[in-house]
């Protein structure tokens, strides 16, 4: 089972009353909601279909934490959660989708530059096979001053996606090979701006290996880079051999535009091919088929 690693910071609940009463005003909080979207790269609403468990972080104005919590799951299916009591003023809140094998530090520290979302395995020294698929949001939210008048505050807060999603195949794998691949040059930690960041690591893939076929998949998540110039997949005939076929992640996109790293929703998809003494490199026919249908 999952060893979910929050870190519970401090709360402002210290000294609140829960309840008001006569005509004293001064102890009362406000009720404060948030909405929780992600439309993608359209115009649908489509949170239920990508999003299925999200940590929420409340920071005051000083950027210290405040509150920090797992949603429960009736309000990531509802779209709808409460914010925890909070006195008035200035906060941001920050939410992490499909934090399901992700690790969350440093958001004591007061500075969103070192606060970091990481694969566990990475954190914990292990080998990384990939990353959940996660997704991103971020908002300022003010929480006015006790109004028994005043409707409850609902905002929207909307995701974004922090991973890419990476495909690879290889056909004419030989027989008798323990193939595998492996991607080098990969930022392994998300911020809480949503930038890739951490030093260049390595991730070797879970794969799937057809022998009769001759064939080796992979798909696995990576984070969001901006930059893919030291990116490169690597096949292997077996683990710790050199490399029999290399894909620079950057060289591989300039070459097939048809693959938009602008779109929230992302497949990189990579097809190594070793016939007849060469290899080829190429995007999978099935892809260009879904991007570019005939009607």
């Amino acid at each position: 089972m999952k060893l979910v690693n929050i870190v519970f910071c401090l709360t402002l609940l210290g000294g609140i009353a829960t309840s008001c009463i006569g005509e004293d005003m001064d102890e009362c909080l406000s009720t404060n909601k948030l909405i929780l979207s992600y439309k993608g790269d359209g115009t649908t609403e489509i949170f239920p279909d990508k999003i299925n468990r999200v940590e929420m972080f409340v920071f005051d104005a000083e950027n210290n934490c405040v509150h920090s919590s797992i949603l429960p799951d009736e309000d990531v299916r509802s779209r709808t959660t409460t914010l925890p009591p909070l006195v008035s003023g200035d906060y941001r809140i920050i939410c992490i989708g499909n934090t399901y094998q992700t690790n969350i530090s440093a958001t004591a520290s007061g500075d969103y530059s070192k606060m970091l979302f990481a694969a566990e395995d990475y954190v914990a020294g292990k080998t990384v096979s990939g990353n959940d698929s996660l997704y991103y949001a971020s908002i300022s939210y003010t929480v006015e001053p006790f109004d028994p008048k005043a409707e409850d505050k609902t905002q929207i807060i909307p995701f974004a996606s922090s991973h890419y999603d990476l495909s690879v195949e290889v056909y004419g794998v030989p027989e008798g090979a323990s193939p595998s691949l492996d991607i080098t040059g990969v930022s392994p930690g998300t911020d809480f701006e949503n930038r890739a960041c951490g030093t260049a690591t390595q991730y070797i893939f879970a794969t799937t290996h057809e022998p009769a076929k001759h064939l080796l998949k992979a798909r696995n998540n990576i984070m969001r880079h901006k930059d893919h110039e030291n990116v490169n997949v690597n096949f292997r005939l077996s683990q710790g051999d050199e490399p029999l076929a290399t894909v620079n992640l950057a060289a591989f996109l300039a070459a097939n535009p048809i693959i938009d790293c602008s779109k929230h929703e992302v497949l990189i998809p990579i097809q190594i091919e070793f016939k007849s003494g060469k290899v080829t490199i190429s995007v999978p026919e099935w892809y260009i088929k879904s991007v570019t249908p005939v009607f």
